[in-house]
């Protein structure tokens, strides 16, 4: 099976940033196997969103295919991904689908069968959802690096009438076009940011940006002294940063901040106490908790029966310590950038 580039960036995104437990690419529904659920709903909306935009718009979204069942057993989701709750229940649902083309999104000869086939494909990612997995709402993307400004203004026109459409009739899907400076920032950014904490061969992206940051360090020059050579480095309030959950944004700076000897043995001291941790990042257990080597390592994630820190140790001056899970984003993501500043700013 042949992978894109562009699904395999978005295969981490949701794995990685949005925390999604199921990811699967060049998705497909069973259409022998599973039943449709919502069916007369299914075909009225995919019926209704084609006749709005052909009778304001003279888009053609179906052509002369009106067999909606049919047109539902052809759908196929670039990148579908699932967050998975407490009792197994579905939190969001993902389903995406990324076009990469160098020379700007383009589906066909003009720019309005460009659209129709963007309009087309999250309708019908839309109505697989609904029908598939019986969800009345979800996260539908369609993701590209770059669109042309003449295709892209009239399709966030077009999308928000969409999702208004939708909306009135109690289906409370998210539609959203994700593509060149937001593109950028809330996916590329993001997943390059979280790239050297990720060590999965199977993603395939996540693994060429480690291979070129193997080569693209900074190399020392040695006519200058060590000390002025500084890796380069993703700075705690790059745009973007506001996607990645915060237990993900708290080991991925982590391991960048250990990996560039950024942590003092002063700073590493200070993590191990508990009222510098509720005081610097409104938590309730120390950052790092030195591992004993005389206790299992199991017994040592807990805290009165509990899991409180990640199972992966981490090397600080050639000790190792074990690093807090219990983040709350509301609670602690602030404190935890001001302080990530503050020791990117001391360096």
């Amino acid at each position: 099976m042949k992978i894109e580039i562009g699904e395999s960036l978005m295969l981490s995104w949701l794995k990685h940033a949005k925390n999604c437990q199921l990811v699967q690419l060049n998705w497909k529904p069973s259409v022998k196997s599973w039943d449709i659920h919502n069916e007369v709903i299914v075909e009225s909306m995919m019926k209704e969103s084609d006749q709005y935009f052909k009778d304001k718009y003279n888009l053609d979204l179906f052509k002369l295919n009106r067999s909606y069942s049919q047109l539902l057993q052809q759908a196929e989701i670039d990148t579908l991904g699932l967050e998975v709750g407490g009792a197994g229940r579905v939190q969001n649902i993902y389903g995406i689908d990324v076009a990469f083309h160098e020379s700007g999104l383009n589906y066909g000869s003009n720019k309005e069968e460009t659209i129709s086939r963007v309009l087309k494909k999250m309708i019908r990612t839309s109505m697989a959802i609904h029908g598939y997995f019986d969800l009345n709402k979800g996260n539908i993307i369609f993701a590209a690096p770059k669109i042309a400004s003449s295709i892209r203004e009239p399709l966030h026109l077009y999308i928000s009438e969409l999702q208004e459409l939708f909306r009135s009739k109690g289906l409370n899907f998210r539609f959203e076009l994700l593509c060149n400076e937001e593109f950028k920032e809330k996916i590329f950014n993001v997943v390059t940011a979280l790239s050297n904490s990720v060590s999965d061969t199977s993603e395939l992206f996540m693994r060429s940006i480690q291979m070129y940051n193997l080569f693209a360090e900074e190399k020392q020059v040695s006519s200058l002294p060590k000390t002025t050579i500084k890796a380069k480095k993703v700075p705690a309030d790059f745009k973007g940063a506001e996607i990645i959950k915060i237990g993900a944004l708290v080991r991925s700076s982590f391991d960048r901040l250990i990996a560039e000897d950024l942590l003092t043995e002063q700073e590493v001291e200070r993590l191990q106490r508990l009222d510098y941790a509720k005081r610097t990042f409104n938590i309730t257990y120390p950052v790092l908790k030195r591992i004993d080597s005389a206790s299992s390592m199991t017994e040592q994630q807990k805290v009165n029966g509990r899991p409180r820190f990640y199972a992966e140790p981490y090397t600080i001056y050639g000790t190792n310590y074990l690093l807090c899970n219990h983040w709350v984003e509301d609670l602690s993501r602030s404190y935890f950038e001001a302080w990530l500043r503050r020791i990117e700013e001391a360096t």
